[in-house]
């Protein structure tokens, strides 16, 4: 029990030290961010009503508009759309073809997992939204692919957390 008391005693300096006022640092940025005289103890003041209208009442791409946007945001999305789009003309042409089936179903996986999780230049709600458009329409070729289901079941549980819901277009 007194190594306990020994190890919060030696660390009861440093979270004091923590604590104290922070010295302010002036660049142009936190300038324009530095607390005002009337903001005493240097907390952040609660953003105004019109700030919270303006950044909630931003519009969501649809789900197409966001499979349309990605190439254009990020360029490093082009190689895996034009190998997505290439499968998809060949599973047109070839409807009941299985490699047909196959070569649309990975290239979807990948053009998807791409967006999901390595493009850093897609805003979320383009991001997440073009995903799973992708995904679902994967799994419409092969509802049995447990890639393209994992990841569309882990964007939906996301999405259900939030208000709104899972985006339906």
């Amino acid at each position: 029990m007194s190594s306990k008391w020994a190890i919060l005693m030696a660390l009861l300096p440093v979270f004091a030290a923590g604590c104290g006022q922070q010295k302010q640092v002036s660049t142009p940025q936190a300038a324009q961010s530095a607390p005002s005289d009337n903001n005493a103890g240097g907390f952040a003041a609660a953003p105004s009503d019109n700030a919270g209208a303006q950044q909630g009442d931003e519009k969501k791409p649809s789900l197409q508009q966001a499979v349309k946007e990605a190439p254009s945001l990020d360029p490093a999305c082009t190689p895996y759309q034009k190998k997505y789009a290439q499968a998809e003309a060949l599973l047109k042409s070839k409807p009941g073809d299985p490699s047909a089936k196959k070569a649309y179903v990975l290239a979807a996986y990948n053009y998807a997992y791409f967006m999901e999780y390595t493009s850093d230049k897609l805003e979320p709600s383009v991001r997440y939204r073009a995903a799973l458009l992708i995904y679902r329409d994967a799994l419409k070729v092969d509802p049995s692919d447990k890639k393209c289901s994992k990841e569309k079941s882990q964007i939906d549980a996301i999405y259900k957390s939030m208000p709104g819901g899972i985006p339906q277009s």
